[in-house]
């Protein structure tokens, strides 16, 4: 098993990270060709909440993101850390059946293998130290609700084509701002905030 991510790391990192889990073969469920819940935690470390945010995030905006049921899945564990962020809690948890979900680890490859471009380019972009006041404090717990409240309405706009990118995409840059400390992609966050929230009253 890979050792658990450092809070400041590459969003190409990151990924590559994920990746590799499919191939690690003899641990778990991974040894079958699929990579659980549990193993996406263990690898990405339970202190660890900016990559905890970033990793389902980043896989429910993915074309894996496509699978009947996993953006469900994503949206759960996201809830889970939002709750556990604002109730003040050291480190994540996740119950023993929500562990055991899995997706195939060849899907998860090609869906994340998919984004390395375009994380490749963030990449450049995630400098950190700009706006840090926008990620710590308040603003931290605060985007924590957000991103609870952007899971609980993703649902909804399923229903409409495309209409999980932007909120997916807002918790995708609220992830990265924490991780890298950097206010710009908070303030990017909020812009698609604002999508997903047009998008919601389109579908009411």
């Amino acid at each position: 098993m890979p050792a658990p991510l450092p809070d400041h790391l590459g969003l190409e990192e990151v990924l590559g990270r994920v990746i590799a889990l499919g191939h690690h073969n003899g641990e778990d469920a991974a040894a079958h060709g699929r990579v659980s819940v549990a193993n996406l935690m263990a690898t990405i470390g339970e202190r660890s909440f900016g990559p905890l945010l970033l990793v389902p995030s980043l896989i429910a905006l993915s074309p894996v993101g496509a699978i009947p049921g996993l953006p469900a899945v994503t949206s759960v564990v996201i809830i889970l850390i939002t709750v556990q962020i604002l109730l003040g809690q050291p480190h994540f948890w996740i119950p023993p059946w929500l562990g055991r979900r899995s997706v195939d680890a060849g899907k998860l490859e090609r869906g994340l293998s998919a984004l390395q471009p375009a994380a490749r380019f963030i990449d450049r972009f995630l400098l950190g130290a700009r706006l840090t006041w926008l990620t710590t404090g308040p603003f931290f717990y605060a985007i924590a609700l957000l991103c609870l409240l952007i899971s609980l309405v993703t649902p909804l706009l399923e229903i409409i084509p495309l209409g999980g990118t932007p909120p997916n995409a807002a918790l995708v840059a609220f992830a990265l701002a924490i991780t890298a400390r950097d206010g710009i992609w908070a303030l990017l966050a909020f812009i698609f905030t604002a999508g997903s929230v047009y998008l919601l009253m389109m579908a009411l």
